[in-house]
């Protein structure tokens, strides 16, 4: 299947569903490598801060919306995506371990980009909500994507 390009994009179009579980041991190794804070490996000192125990690190969390966003586009049949321009994030909501996390996104803005002919820019409101369908996770990002080569 040939992937989309930015002329197959539209405002108001949704994709996503991909899952995450997080495995606890996973979300602990990961904060004991990148983001050593005792709330992020340490659930007496996530109790002590008010999460009741050790939360996930937002790079761990950024991480999980990362590689879901990808698997995402690939289950959208793919999207001719060049780089990614930029993004913003928060995190409404911290991440425990044994979340059951679900990417969602939206495609809210679709345009030529006005330095390469050959592309264009996709802006996308997304977001990674819990098995209670909270939102701890949202971001919106900025692509480059191709535009559909001509024949």
């Amino acid at each position: 299947m040939a992937p989309k390009y930015l002329e197959d994009l539209s405002p108001g179009d949704t994709f996503g569903g991909e899952r995450h579980a997080v495995e606890r041991d996973e979300m602990i190794e990961f904060a004991r490598k990148w983001d050593p804070r005792p709330i992020h490996v340490d659930d007496e000192a996530g109790r002590a801060a008010g999460f009741g125990c050790a939360i996930a690190s937002g790079a761990y969390t950024t991480a999980i919306f990362t590689r879901l966003a990808l698997a995402s586009r690939e289950a959208d049949g793919g999207h001719a995506v060049i780089a990614g321009l930029g993004a913003t994030m928060s995190l409404p909501r911290p991440v425990r371990a044994n979340d059951e996390l679900e990417f969602r996104a939206e495609i809210v803005e679709v345009r030529p980009s006005k330095s390469r002919p050959d592309a264009g820019v996709v802006r996308m409101r997304a977001r990674l909500v819990d098995q209670n369908g909270e939102t701890v996770y949202e971001s919106t990002t900025a692509t480059l994507v191709s535009r559909r080569p001509k024949a």
